[in-house]
């Protein structure tokens, strides 16, 4: 494996607090880590046949309901290279940022659909805002210090947004922007 920020550490990691399957793996994903790093089933299961056949997760068939599904736990080498990697310093951050990117470009439009766009993009910031508030509320203690406080970076990075975008759009209502 690289040492990049890939898919293959955050597999590694779900299984590093317990054995689980595919399936497992994406929801703790999405309930957890997808504000700054998600996964799609279409890339988690072949990491996983990948890592399986590195010697890094095993397999294990189960039936549950009456369907087959296999519970991959991390071998001794697949932690090793999890902690390996947890040790490692963090790379700088990127920010890739779909409304800033157009927010450059806005000259091109009227007024009237910026002032829309820009409404619009802070009642869907309030809307991420708020499914995070809900992972809180329904945690139930499954999340341990460092995980809640990824949780509250998410609030926060959301209120800075949010607060953000509104004084733009003032500025814009009131044409005091430079």
């Amino acid at each position: 494996m690289n040492n990049n920020f890939t898919v293959d550490y955050i597999i590694l990691g779900c299984l590093s607090i317990n054995p689980m399957s595919g399936y497992d793996i994406k929801r703790l994903i999405s309930i957890s880590t997808s504000l700054f790093y998600n996964a799609s089933y279409g890339s988690i299961y072949p990491t996983l046949k990948k890592m399986e056949e590195a010697g890094l997760v095993e397999a294990e068939e189960a039936v549950e309901n009456g369907r087959f599904k296999k519970i991959y736990a991390l071998t001794d080498e697949g932690r090793k290279e999890f902690m390996a990697w947890l040790e490692e310093p963090p790379h700088p951050i990127v920010i890739k940022n779909d409304m800033l990117l157009r927010l450059f470009f806005y000259r091109q439009l009227p007024r009237e659909k910026v002032l829309a766009i820009t409404a619009a993009h802070i009642e869907q910031l309030k809307a991420f805002k708020l499914e995070l508030e809900e992972i809180e509320s329904a945690e139930g203690g499954w999340a341990d210090k460092y995980q809640y406080n990824t949780l509250r970076w998410g609030k926060d990075f959301y209120d800075f947004q949010i607060g953000w975008y509104e004084k733009l759009l003032h500025e814009l209502e009131n044409e005091t922007i430079k």
